[in-house]
């Protein structure tokens, strides 16, 4: 059995201490204060990236925020630049966290209090290879999207004979131009992996959410991987442009 540190243990102290109801007894629905855990944190403790991933798991399951532990995970790797929690070398997950890091910490788990999906919490999410912002109104694409668009990319496939249209490390063989009509791109995640594995389509992307609408144009302008070139994405503000991106008014 693993021996917490002095510093967590008196982290998960103030977390105890903050759920004990009347006579020092278990309190029947331990709802934690941000603001009292805010004052209760011990920044100046020497902590490592695993025992915060502890404490707040500890945090988020007292609340009932769920996947506690994934979110604790999410935001704790997301600070220290890395994926996911398991990518994090030795190195990292020994060394005692910044000041700076702990504060971002608990600016974003406070936010995961509060209820919001760790995709919005992050500001990013992973979408096949594509990193895309986040944030809301925009729904979150769900993970059945993402079979969605291997779907479309199967059905390319048969159609065009190439394999390499699947391959994520092979660049996909020219086929003649597919035009793709998307209604409600939301974040833009399906048609950008789309056209990342089929540079040269015309992508339709339809919205009636000015927010969708610029999310989309925003992921669309930060994807280096996505071709810019006429013929695929083209300039998203030219209607005369190979690739034509509509706003599309509520009727």
């Amino acid at each position: 059995m693993r021996l917490l540190t002095s510093p967590l243990r008196r982290m998960l102290l103030g977390l105890q201490n903050l759920c004990e109801g009347e006579g020092g007894s278990p309190a029947k629905c331990c709802v934690l204060n941000p603001h009292r855990l805010l004052r209760r944190e011990n920044f100046s403790a020497k902590v490592t990236a695993i025992e915060l991933v502890s404490y707040w798991r500890g945090v988020f399951e007292a609340n009932g925020i769920p996947e506690a532990q994934e979110s604790s995970e999410y935001i704790v790797s997301y600070v220290l630049g890395a994926k996911t929690f398991h990518s994090l070398g030795a190195g990292s997950l020994s060394t005692p966290l910044t000041l700076e890091q702990r504060q971002q910490i608990q600016q974003l788990s406070m936010k995961r209090l509060q209820r919001m999906p760790v995709q919005y919490v992050l500001g990013e999410w992973d979408f096949r290879e594509l990193t895309l912002k986040m944030r809301p109104p925009v729904f979150i694409p769900r993970p059945e999207t993402e079979e969605l668009v291997s779907l479309v990319l199967e059905e390319e496939l048969q159609r065009s004979g190439s394999p390499a249209v699947l391959a994520g490390h092979q660049s996909p063989t020219v086929v003649p131009h597919p035009v793709i009509l998307e209604i409600g791109c939301g974040s833009g995640a399906i048609a950008l992996s789309l056209l990342s594995k089929l540079p040269k389509s015309r992508v339709i992307a339809v919205d009636k959410e000015e927010a969708a609408v610029n999310l989309t144009k925003e992921n669309a302008q930060s994807k280096r991987e996505v071709p810019t070139s006429p013929g695929s994405l083209g300039n998203l503000s030219n209607a005369e442009s190979s690739e034509v991106w509509f706003k599309l008014r509520g009727t």
